[in-house]
């Protein structure tokens, strides 16, 4: 139901009652944002289709499984809502899934109150870009893997993906042939654990490989 003022509404998620009154409390103490509506995993679809808030923050501790189903329901449920995962760890293989499931941004049970306020206004703010909140030791180590984990040829491939190119330009860009874009993207998307471009995009991205760009990837 976004408030038209200019303030963030926010649906809070956590199975913890304790836990989800706390971040009610820290939120509600912040000018600008207003917590208009919390409950569990289970009602988050519901709340959200109700109260069509700007954002949902939900708690990434209920079981990695549960929360990636979370997110992909709310992503389906209120596309309009962004999703906002609160989460101990930033493994890549799940922070890419979550993403991947429609998080718009996460950030770590670590975090400082000012960075997870930063991160609510930020990811309101843009909706082209996946937001994240984590030192810069950590982005810096996330970002070594994702190297490591694909080729050379293969993140020049994922990078002209993330700048809207289809095969046949980054084909011609690369001086191969479009049969070996396709098996470098083959290759890149069984890495990453994922099946279609903007999936392996957001994944890279979230592995620091890549950068969104202003035109999203194609199917082409």
């Amino acid at each position: 139901m976004g408030t038209g003022t200019g303030v963030i509404s926010v649906v809070v998620i956590d199975d913890q009652q304790l836990s989800r009154q706390g971040m009610i409390e820290l939120l509600a103490a912040e000018p600008g944002i207003e917590v208009v509506g919390d409950g569990v995993l289970g009602d988050a679809e519901t709340l959200a289709m109700r109260l069509r808030p700007d954002i949902v923050l939900l708690d990434g501790e209920v079981g990695d499984g549960h929360v990636v189903a979370g997110v992909d329901g709310l992503a389906r449920a209120a596309p309009a809502a962004k999703l906002v995962a609160v989460i101990e760890h930033d493994d890549p293989r799940f922070v890419g899934t979550l993403i991947s499931a429609g998080a718009h941004a996460y950030v770590l049970r670590s975090a400082t109150r000012d960075e997870l306020l930063v991160t609510l206004r930020a990811v309101h703010r843009d909706s082209g870009h996946v937001v994240v909140s984590l030192s810069r030791a950590k982005w810096q180590g996330m970002n070594g893997t994702g190297e490591r984990i694909l080729s050379q040829r293969e993140r020049e491939v994922i990078m002209l993906v993330a700048a809207g190119m289809k095969n046949a330009e980054i084909a011609g860009r690369m001086f191969i042939s479009e049969g070996t874009v396709k098996r470098h993207l083959t290759n890149v998307y069984n890495k990453l654990g994922v099946a279609s471009r903007m999936a392996a995009v957001k994944k890279a991205a979230a592995l620091g490989i890549v950068s969104f760009g202003d035109s999203a990837p194609s199917d082409g």
